[in-house]
């Protein structure tokens, strides 16, 4: 039998031995988790059928639209005036491209809609508020976006977007309330005159909003379709309200996470972009390396945009085999070494962003429910305060509510989100007083809660990690027994060594691709 695994190459075998330290006294070849008092979903959880060798495969990861990533970037100073007015101008800038179905499966393979974190082996992280409004620039201070489905979208296509849509025969351009992001373009298809009317230029700019939002942080998983629900916060464009639109983009990823965690579940919407840039900042040892850039200097001074251009130099790499990938990231996540976890990768790069891109950092650290219309998910940056350099406790009990994440739009067309979800609306609006508060500090190795996150979580995805993970604590025990200098001890060492050199070997029979092609970056000018 051969087992593989990936270690890093540039970490010491030291990073080895701070590893393995809490590693306790308990049965070292159980998935876990050993107390199941936090993870209570885990028999129908993806993770709990992989280890017992019924992979249900790489998810569909749905990305963005052919038709919106051919388009020129958006140049009419109008337009992108009432864009940024809405707070919307991080979507101009995101670079697009390729998802990694491979990292996002295996991502989600360690999502937890019990704690709406993912369990990685040295403790929860999570997508935070932080996260959307530093690498996305989406504002996450503002009124909760909310509203009723008790319209008439017809109408409202009619009255706001300047058009009546096709509802009839297998050509439906709006199906119940969702509209063709297609159908939207074909509005925005030619530039607006100079000297056009107020409300044609409103509709004009309602139409290209709709499908940017569609096309990137509420992303269904029709991959081609966008909920006319939103037009209720673009009614009025020449004073906009200012919205949370970073905390209903968490909401809705949230969402999608907790569904494809479950074990029968093949797609994934939601701004997947958000997480692959997430992983990316978090873990950066996951990201492609950088293979060539623009010259330097060749585009003048460094723009001040949201930090995801960071990674814009970084190589997509087309019909990538997404089941040999994931199985690659499950073993690099698998073996993961304390010091390849960057828990505040921003810090360095707050004075460089643009004022919008940390607004809300009052409350990035707010306990509170994130809302978006029938969407409520729980926002738990109390598991994750290391990511604001604290020291975690052992985090309370929490319950991210089985009978909220029941919640769908189906059947529900005449509901009054914001009086139905009155409560929730109202724990948002009180978000500054729930911000979650610990001791600054690095956590020491010992800290009660690595042994308490090894009781709960769980510990294996599939066999070969396990395997791979218990040879190298089997030496790593071994190696606490033999005195340095040693024989024995120097042996040990170079198994460790060579353990390091180990890389992977990519089939020679790769599947077919299913990763989405490069697409090109939206900027304002």
């Amino acid at each position: 039998m051969s087992f593989l695994f990936h270690i890093c190459l540039c970490q010491p075998v030291a990073d080895y031995c701070m590893a393995g330290t809490n590693a306790g006294r308990f049965d070292h070849t159980h998935p876990g988790p050993a107390d199941d008092s936090v993870l209570t979903l885990q028999p129908i959880h993806r993770s709990e059928v992989i280890w017992k060798g019924q992979d249900p495969g790489s998810l569909t990861c749905r990305a963005r639209s052919e038709e919106f990533s051919n388009r020129e970037a958006m140049v009419d100073d109008r337009i992108v005036h009432i864009i940024k007015a809405l707070g919307l101008e991080g979507l101009l800038w995101i670079p697009g491209r390729e998802i990694d179905h491979g990292l996002i499966t295996a991502l989600v393979e360690r999502w937890r809609p019990e704690t709406h974190t993912f369990h990685m082996p040295h403790g929860e992280i999570t997508i935070t508020l932080q996260d959307v409004e530093v690498l996305i620039g989406l504002p996450v201070d503002g009124a909760a976006i909310t509203g009723s489905t008790q319209k008439t979208w017809t109408e409202v296509c009619r009255d706001f977007l300047g058009f009546v849509p096709v509802t009839q025969d297998q050509h439906k351009e709006l199906n119940g309330q969702r509209i063709l992001i297609n159908r939207l373009l074909q509005q925005v298809a030619e530039p607006l005159p100079p000297n056009v009317e107020e409300d044609h230029l409103h509709r004009y700019t309602r139409c290209y909003i709709l499908a940017l939002l569609g096309d990137t942080i509420f992303m269904d998983k029709s991959g081609d379709r966008v909920h006319l629900m939103w037009v209720q916060q673009l009614e009025d464009l020449r004073n906009p309200r200012r919205y949370s639109w970073g905390s209903a983009c968490l909401a809705w990823l949230y969402r999608e996470l907790c569904r494809a965690s479950h074990k029968d579940t093949n797609q994934i919407g939601g701004c997947l972009l958000l997480l692959q840039y997430w992983a990316w900042a978090r873990f950066p040892y996951l990201c492609p390396a950088i293979e060539r850039g623009p010259p330097v200097g060749a585009y003048g001074p460094p723009v001040r945009a949201p930090l995801s251009l960071k990674w814009l130099w970084v190589p997509n790499k087309k019909n990538r085999p997404a089941h040999i990938f994931r199985d690659r990231y499950r073993q690099q996540i698998a073996s993961m070494l304390p010091s390849q976890v960057v828990w505040q990768p921003y810090d360095a790069h707050f004075e460089e962003l643009p004022p919008w891109c940390v607004a809300g950092r009052a409350v990035w650290t707010a306990t509170v429910p994130l809302v978006c219309f029938h969407l409520v998910e729980l926002h738990t940056p109390d598991r994750v305060v290391r990511q604001f350099g604290m020291i975690q406790e052992i985090p309370r009990d929490v319950d991210t509510d089985t009978v909220l994440h029941a919640i769908d739009l189906r059947g529900k067309v005449g509901v009054d989100w914001m009086r139905k979800h009155a409560l929730h609306i109202s724990n948002w609006g009180h978000r500054l007083q729930r911000r979650c508060e610990a001791v600054l500090g690095a956590m020491p190795p010992e800290h009660q809660y690595f042994g308490w996150f090894k009781r709960v979580t769980r510990r294996f995805i599939d066999v070969p990690s396990a395997a791979s993970i218990l040879m190298i604590e089997g030496y790593l025990r071994l190696l606490n027994r033999h005195p340095p200098g040693t024989e024995d001890h120097k042996d040990i060492i170079d198994v460790l060594i060579a353990v390091q050199a180990i890389g992977y070997v990519r089939p020679p029979d790769p599947e077919a691709p299913n990763e989405e092609v490069a697409t090109p970056m939206v900027a304002p000018t």
